[in-house]
């Protein structure tokens, strides 16, 4: 009885272990594999085996944008790594606008294509941030900003003036200048006038000549003088009339010489010639040149005297080139001479001249086109204070822009091709941009186009983000993303 019950006890232990022992292979079974134990018992008809997953393309275990549809190996003999089905993200479908050069995002074109290189122009999406963001815009944070020192100012509408500053040379007004000469030949009987830079009035006595054919002439003016009054009384009318234009004839021509309408008078009252003829000054000036001396022999139409009014003058200046667009006659100047900076005088600018100077090259002594432009100023002067000949400095305010977008020209960066600033755009986003820049002044720059009024761009620090933005939009040029292509 005692080895039945220990045959039975032997029997129920050797189950009772093969069952623990196959508990614990199912249990470790199923930790492996992620599936519950009952799905590895054999007797569990209700456990679902699991889903067939579809498996999309096979990506570059080191460079995610390099994908093939089919397995193998990269560089290095690393297997590419299956992408599933269900491990894709869902993903919004993106309207595709356009594809762009990698290396120049100006240039597009509508269907894909390569560049000269080889390489595939980038699409360019309707939404999403990194399709929309402008090439080149960068991203920094506020503590960089600050590190670095980003200054902002805002574009406003501004009319610009400017200060052209010339220098100028004061010179005689060319309608007050008067050459003396007669128009009989003669000897010069005496000279009132000797020497040069001397100031003479209206009516003042220049010299006196001395000339046969002029003593002619007034005797043959007395006798037709004598001979109108015996015949005035005549009973034929023809011999008065005949009289009379002798007399008028005679007088018209010592008119002809300069002969004064008074000097003629007195002639006819006093009835007696003149042995010279007298030659006055016609108006206030300064003898700048003398041309003849006591007892020299003249010829009709020769210069004796130049006499220069400086009454009123003019001041010439010169503008450059790039200068002439501002300049307007009418606008007024201030004219400082030079010895004396408190002595402001105000001209406006009565003529434009339409041609560009010339100016004498002192090593080769020949003349040379200068790019500058002359200008003309009219002003009295009374108190002939402004010699002739005389240095100075002009100084007129000009319109370079109005009503006109202007930003600092700190923000301008000029490459020498074009010229760039940096835009603002707002939570640490800077955007490089293209612009065309007018007049400069007061420190800005009019900006003709590429920024609007109201943005920001920056002032300082640009340099460095501008150079950041050049590399970003060279790097994105070269990997550009390349989605679902076989290498």
């Amino acid at each position: 009885m005692k080895r039945i019950f220990l045959s039975l006890f032997v029997l129920f232990l050797g189950l009772a272990i093969g069952g623990i022992g196959a508990w614990l292979y199912i249990k470790k079974q199923s930790a492996v594999r992620g599936l519950p134990p009952q799905a590895l018992s054999g007797g569990q008809q209700s456990v679902e085996t699991k889903k067939e997953r579809k498996i999309l393309f096979y990506r570059h275990p080191m460079n995610p944008q390099v994908t093939s549809p089919t397995p193998q190996k990269d560089e290095m003999g690393m297997d590419y790594v299956p992408v599933y089905e269900e491990e894709k993200p869902a993903k919004k479908e993106r309207k595709l606008l356009f594809y762009r050069h990698p290396m120049n995002p100006k240039v597009t074109s509508p269907t894909p294509q390569k560049d000269e290189m080889g390489m595939d122009y980038v699409p360019v999406y309707d939404e999403g941030t990194a399709e929309k963001e402008v090439i080149g815009t960068v991203k920094i944070s506020p503590e960089k900003i600050q590190k670095i020192g980003v200054k902002t100012e805002e574009a406003k509408i501004r009319t610009l003036k400017r200060t052209i500053r010339t220098v100028g040379r004061v010179d005689h007004d060319e309608a007050k200048v008067f050459n003396i000469n007669t128009k009989i030949a003669g000897w010069v009987e005496k000279l009132y006038v000797n020497k040069t830079d001397l100031m003479v009035h209206p009516g003042e006595k220049l010299l006196e000549i001395y000339s046969p054919e002029l003593v002619a002439t007034q005797e043959e003016y007395l006798l037709a003088v004598k001979a109108r009054e015996r015949l005035k009384n005549s009973a034929y009318e023809e011999v008065m009339k005949g009289a009379e234009s002798l007399v008028d004839a005679a007088r018209q021509r010592l008119k002809y010489w300069d002969i004064t309408n008074e000097q003629i008078d007195k002639l006819e009252k006093d009835k007696k010639v003149t042995r010279t003829m007298t030659i006055y000054a016609p108006s206030h000036g300064i003898v700048t040149e003398k041309m003849v001396n006591e007892g020299m022999k003249i010829e009709a139409g020769e210069n004796l005297f130049k006499i220069i009014d400086h009454s009123s003058i003019w001041v010439y200046g010169e503008v450059y080139e790039y200068e002439l667009p501002f300049i307007r006659i009418g606008q007024k100047a201030k004219i400082i001479p030079s010895y004396t900076p408190t002595e402001v005088y105000t001209a406006a600018i009565n003529h434009i001249y339409t041609h560009f100077g010339t100016a004498r090259h002192e090593a080769e002594d020949k003349m040379e086109e200068s790019r500058t432009a002359k200008i003309r100023f009219a002003l009295p002067n009374p108190a002939h204070k402004l010699k002739l000949g005389m240095y100075v400095n002009i100084e007129l305010k000009v319109d370079a822009a109005t009503n006109a977008v202007t930003a600092p020209d700190s923000a301008v960066i000029d490459t020498g091709a074009r010229q760039v600033v940096i835009i603002d755009k707002g939570d640490g986003r800077f955007e490089p941009r293209d612009v065309k820049v007018g007049a400069q002044a007061d420190g800005y720059y009019h900006i003709v186009s590429g920024v609007k009024a109201g943005e920001k761009v920056v002032t300082s620090a640009n340099f460095l983000i501008d150079s950041e933005s050049n590399l970003k939009a060279a790097i994105s040029g070269m990997t550009s993303p390349q989605e679902h292509t076989g290498h």
